[in-house]
């Protein structure tokens, strides 16, 4: 067993919470996975580029080797105020 398969074993729940708290802390919309992958949920599929490059600042911050997640929303995501707000200040038209 190499070096890089023992330390992706070792990563420890508290490492993926400390994770998931940083990534809250930064701003961002993140989720535990059922597999207890921290996962980034974002507004927008085409912001996912963007989100995957700002969570590897954050996490490579916090030293965190573990996996993580970018996706995009889900039409089962309840969308919050904000965001509602967001999409008719810039002019997209939103289902009713």
């Amino acid at each position: 067993m190499n070096k890089n398969e023992k330390e992706l074993e070792q990563i420890s729940t508290t490492d993926k919470l400390k994770a998931l708290k940083a990534l809250k802390e930064a701003g961002l919309r993140v989720e535990l996975s059922s597999s207890g992958v921290p996962t980034v949920v974002c507004v927008s599929p085409l912001d996912i580029d963007k989100e995957i490059k700002n969570v590897r600042k954050v996490l490579q911050g916090l030293r965190y080797n573990g996996s993580f997640g970018v996706r995009g929303p889900r039409k089962t995501d309840q969308i919050s105020g904000e965001d509602v707000t967001e999409k008719k200040e810039e002019g997209e038209a939103i289902p009713a």
